[in-house]
């Protein structure tokens, strides 16, 4: 009994060398094959026989006739036709691909008809229709495929009735874009968005109320240097006025002095007097000049702070102004951001 149990144990081993080493064979065969069709193809990992192969790299047009190499290989665990010119009648040839876990379909020429191919596909974890002509129809062919846990749809006709349906017979199928996934999200950032605009049009009304104190502030500054230029202009403009007539005063006086010395008898006392006058005027001129000269710092000075005050006012003025427009255009998109949260709501 033991000899018979050692020879049937020798047997079975035999056989499975004889199965892998026919199994390799078989693989290296579809790799060669593939290769020769203008595509790749490599085994999954070290210890791992399973084929990937890809077609989206090829130098060569790719079209359904091509996909025949891969009709019912067991050992096929990827395919890559992205970009490829594979139609509907191409992916017949891949039906059979029982152990095919990942399908890169993505912008091809297959439509709903072509997916009822896959059907038979059980072990299909991922599937990629970005950018195909897949509708709602074509995702009742992929009811059957339980174990799909990824499937891509940007830019195709599917819509949200038509993920739900999906997602309600598939359990924990990732679908991308998930349209309920995103109208909810939006949702949220419409309503999010909302109240950020909302806030910000508070903050601004209270900024505004702010910049408005600001501006009268300094309106009223600038009103009040400049009455003091006025006030300083005003009294430069009387000293000079008073420096004008006291020189024309002493020039007259300097006339009534050369012609009294000039008239004939003219008495000692008459011209002393003259002198006198002269001499008082005189005094009085350099007083007036001293004043007039005094009085021209401040007018410099006003100015030079009316200016400044000026600006200041022109500033503020401005700064309220862009803050009221930016207020404007705040509660503009406040509204609008509203209107769309609303009627994301419903």
């Amino acid at each position: 009994m033991k000899l018979v149990g050692t020879l049937l144990c020798a047997l079975m081993l035999c056989k499975s060398v004889v199965a892998q080493q026919e199994g390799s064979e078989v693989d290296q065969q579809l790799i060669d094959a593939v290769r020769a069709a203008g595509g790749q193809a490599m085994p999954l990992a070290k210890n791992d026989s399973r084929i990937q192969v890809a077609f989206h790299l090829s130098d060569k047009e790719i079209g359904d006739d091509v996909l025949a190499v891969l009709k019912d290989k067991p050992t096929v665990q990827s395919v890559n036709l992205r970009g490829t010119k594979v139609t509907d009648a191409g992916l017949a040839h891949l039906a059979g691909l029982k152990g095919l876990e990942r399908l890169h379909l993505e912008r091809t020429a297959i439509t709903d008809a072509g997916l009822a191919h896959l059907a038979s596909l059980e072990n299909l974890q991922y599937l990629n229709l970005y950018e195909t002509k897949i509708t709602d129809a074509g995702l009742e062919q992929l009811s059957g495929l339980k174990n799909l846990k990824k499937l891509f749809v940007w830019q195709t006709g599917v819509t949200e009735a038509g993920e739900e349906k999906l997602k309600g017979v598939i359990a924990d199928i990732e679908i991308v874009p998930d349209f309920r996934k995103e109208r909810e999200r939006a949702k949220v950032e419409a309503m999010r968005a909302a109240e950020d605009a909302a806030k910000e049009v508070e903050e601004l009304a209270a900024k505004i109320t702010d910049a408005t104190k600001a501006a009268d502030e300094a309106r009223v500054a600038a009103e009040a240097a400049a009455k003091q230029h006025e006030l300083a202009n005003t009294a430069a403009d009387a000293a000079a006025k008073l420096l004008a007539a006291q020189t024309a005063n002493l020039e007259t006086l300097n006339k009534v002095l050369a012609d009294t010395k000039a008239t004939p008898g003219a008495s000692k006392e008459s011209i002393d007097a003259a002198e006198k006058a002269v001499a008082e005027s005189n005094a009085d001129v350099e007083k007036a000049k001293a004043k007039a000269e005094s009085a021209k710092k401040p007018v410099e000075d006003t100015k030079k702070a009316a200016d400044e005050a000026k600006k200041k006012s022109d500033e503020a003025a401005k700064t309220l102004e862009d803050m009221k427009k930016k207020s404007d255009e705040a509660v503009k998109k406040a509204a609008d951001l509203k209107t769309k949260a609303e009627e994301l709501q419903k």
